[in-house]
């Protein structure tokens, strides 16, 4: 008789055990020697879609307003006291003085030597130590009364106020933004010893980048060993053998090895995304492994060779684990589709992870088995291999209980499939960049005291050389900063029009008449060149409007606020600037109001990748299974888990951000593998003519053993992440472990119902 390709494979795989394990070494000591080259990229524009015409807009308006790398310490007293407080005001004496030891720290902007551009005078004109207390709560009426003070470094509650520190660091190198968060840190935490009557908070981009780095170097040295433990240690003990847990972790390794070493050599960086694949990997990799031991154990309890039981698993498990290993690609790689960098890497690095698995599933782990098969069979035959008894009486209740089981997960399914448009797709972004103890206390204490959101920044380019000097134009932009202030979601506004009603007021002896726009250009613009020679390095003209005149920033403080209502506030400024400039353009220099761009979009583009997937899945199945029936038919138990886990997520949770719509997406790359296994054990059977019941029952003890050992690692595995420093690894561990536990149930409860009543597909049965 012919032998099936499966048998080829398995003969060709166990008669070349020796070259093929030696391959594998070579190529993963080739692929591993890339790892020193690993890189890790924690900058936002990592995450950032490269398609938004956005980011046009923001690279135009960094490159003419160059930003520096600023560091914000913020200063709260006691509670019933204000920062004009002696213990307060110390702190930032002491800061003054230690500021200069953050690398390249140039300058610090802070109340103890603030210069008011409206009054010329300053607010402290003797050192900190000589004030009374008296003197002190003197000063604090003159300071609330200070537009631009209360605006910019002040509350209006006095309990909160800013100290700023510039520096002359290069915003592209990696090297020295973490030179200069170290340096931020070791400061900060001397400034807490020092003062411990104070709050002292702070908070800056590089802080952010080093914080989510710090994270992720953490979460892989320390949670991605403990997985590895956890699944070896859980396989040894279902499987009784030491010697098994060890061929696992060699095929997990090399796995790793060769695939963070691929990357490296590839040049693809980890990010904050991408940084969770290769936990991803480990668990897949334990998966492949679990199913080749675990028909090889059984063929072993029955009494053949080595040889035969490892020929036996490699022809029984080639198909379903081929199956699965394309699914499961086709799942990450539809994160393709998403316009963000890094999702698309997290999807990459795992599709190469899983070729990786597979390739070293066929090459090393047959020749590894083979070889420690002595332990293996010292097994005593009487015993029943892992999990046939309980498998047998779980085949045995679902014969019982066929009604009830089919009716009652059909109408889960029905139930939770109508309460997923509850979910809503807005969330607060400051949840994610924040997620430092520390930096989230920062952000809470500036809304608590200010109201204060987002920081956005607009440009108004007139593309006329001169044209913010006319007195009409800047009179609309004083129309349109007056409308921004009124809205609800704002919180201030200041653009050069406060410059030049400012210095107005000043040429005419401070009269407040005078707080207006001059309505001559040439007095305008000799009032800008007059205030160059005398301006505020805090407030430098040339931070408002270009070097030609031609354009002029807008600086909007808008309250705290989610995705989507920041999106809304976006689309009515956008509505209002071209009714009241239809001959200019509004450029959006905003980085907060990318991301809650890239989010809407990232959302879509994941349920079309989904959409995608789910087709592409369905036509491998088909293809792989050698049935359009049964092709379609093994959607439905792919569909139902993640259908269940966010229907419910609507109810308890009802948010929906970027990353759970990821985790959304791959789901079904991950839960089919369970599916593939048992119908194709139950297949081989039915073509045979078989009755189904019976084929149900094989179909469930073989597979069953390997679905529910992969089940137990990927869940266990998964919950680790619980205690990830990062959200993302929380919400994985959050959302996958009951996806993949719900899998299980319903392709060992409810597949079998569903095959009972809709396996039309073989008419001859022999019981």
């Amino acid at each position: 008789m012919k032998k099936s390709f499966s048998q080829q494979v398995a003969e060709f795989t166990i008669k070349r055990r020796g070259s093929l394990l030696l391959f594998t070494v070579i190529l993963s000591l080739i692929l591993g020697s890339g790892i020193l080259r690993t890189r890790f990229d924690t900058s936002f524009t990592a995450l950032l879609t490269q398609s938004d015409p956005y980011l046009q807009e923001f690279d135009l308006l960094e490159e003419e307003f160059p930003s520096a790398i600023d560091i914000s310490f913020a200063f709260t007293p006691k509670q019933g006291k204000t920062v004009f407080d002696k213990t307060v005001l110390d702190a930032i004496s002491q800061l003054k003085d230690n500021y200069k030891s953050i690398p390249y720290a140039e300058r610090l902007s802070s109340l103890i030597d603030y210069y008011s551009p409206e009054t010329r005078k300053r607010l402290f004109t003797r050192s900190v130590e000589s004030y009374s207390q008296t003197e002190l709560n003197a000063l604090l009426e003159g300071a609330l009364a200070d537009r631009l003070l209360t605006a910019n470094l002040l509350s209006q509650d006095a309990a909160l106020v800013f100290a700023l520190i510039t520096t002359t660091a290069d915003q592209d190198s990696a090297q020295q933004r973490l030179q200069v968060a170290q340096g931020v840190l070791q400061l900060r935490d001397a400034l807490r010893a020092q003062n411990p009557d104070v709050g002292i908070h702070v908070n800056s981009e590089v802080l952010l980048e080093q914080s989510s780095q710090q994270a992720m170097l953490d979460d892989l040295t320390s949670l991605m060993p403990l997985v590895i433990l956890v699944c070896v240690l859980v396989i040894c003990y279902c499987f009784r053998s030491v010697t098994l847990g060890i061929c696992i972790l060699s095929h997990t390794l090399f796995t790793i090895l060769s695939t963070v070493g691929a990357l490296a050599y590839l040049g693809l960086a980890f990010n904050s995304i991408s940084v969770m694949a290769p936990l991803i990997v480990v668990i897949i990799a334990v998966a492949n492994s679990v199913h080749i031991i675990s028909i090889y154990k059984q063929s072993l309890h029955r009494g053949n060779t080595n040889i035969v039981a490892m020929q036996e698993s490699v022809a029984q498990n080639f198909q379903p684990i081929t199956l699965a290993a394309v699914t499961t690609a086709i799942g990450f790689s539809s994160l393709n589709m998403c316009s963000s960098p890094a999702i698309q890497d997290f999807g990459q690095i795992v599709a190469v992870g899983i070729v990786f698995a597979y390739l070293f599933t066929l090459t090393l782990l047959p020749a590894l088995l083979i070889k420690f098969s002595a332990l293996a069979k010292k097994s005593d035959p009487a015993d029943s291999p892992f999990m046939h008894k309980a498998l047998h009486a779980l085949s045995e209740f679902t014969a019982r209980n066929d009604k009830s089981i089919f009716y009652s997960c059909s109408a889960l399914a029905v139930i939770t499939a109508m309460l997923l448009p509850l979910n809503e797709t807005d969330f607060n972004r400051i949840d994610f960049i924040a997620t430092d103890p520390d930096i989230r206390q920062y952000y809470d204490e500036v809304s608590l005291h200010l109201n204060r959101g987002p920081a956005l920044s607009y440009g108004i380019e007139t593309n006329v050389v001169d044209g913010t000097l006319d007195p009409q134009f800047l009179s609309r932009v004083e129309q349109f900063s007056q409308w921004l202030a009124q809205q609800s979601d704002i919180e201030s506004v200041a653009s050069i029009v406060d410059v030049v009603k400012t210095i107005h007021q000043n040429q005419n002896k401070d009269n407040a008449e005078y707080f207006r726009i001059p309505d001559d250009q040439n007095t305008i613009a000799n009032y800008l060149l007059g205030y160059v020679l005398v301006q505020s390095k805090d407030f430098p003209l040339f931070g408002f409007v270009s070097a030609d005149f031609s354009l002029l920033r807008l600086f909007i403080n808008a309250t705290p606020t989610s995705n989507q209502q920041l999106l809304d506030l976006d689309q009515k400024i956008n509505a209002r600037f071209k009714q009241d400039f239809p001959e200019a353009a509004l450029l959006h220099g905003s980085g907060l109001l990318l991301f809650a761009r890239m989010d809407a979009l990232v959302t879509i583009e994941l349920l079309q990748g989904y959409s995608l997937s789910l087709l592409l899945i369905t036509l491998s199945l088909i293809v792989g299974l050698r049935s359009v029936y049964f092709g379609i038919l093994s959607v439905l138990p792919n569909l139902l888990p993640a259908t269940i886990v966010f229907g419910l997520w609507a109810v308890f949770v009802g948010q929906l951000d970027p990353f759970v719509m990821m985790l959304f997406s791959i789901s079904i790359g991950l839960v089919v593998d369970d599916t593939v296994h048992i119908l194709s054990h139950y297949l081989r059977q039915r073509q045979a003519g078989i009755d189904k019941n019976l084929c149900i029952e094989h179909a469930i003890k073989v597979a069953g053993p390997a679905l529910t050992i992969t089940t137990l690692v990927l869940a266990l595995g998964t919950t680790i992440l619980i205690w990830a420093n990062t959200l993302y690894f929380q919400q994985a561990a959050k959302l996958l472990v009951p996806i993949v536990l719900i899998a299980l149930a319903l392709d060992l409860l409810y597949l079998p119902t569903v095959l009972r009543r809709f396996d039309k597909r073989f008419k001859a049965e022999t019981p």
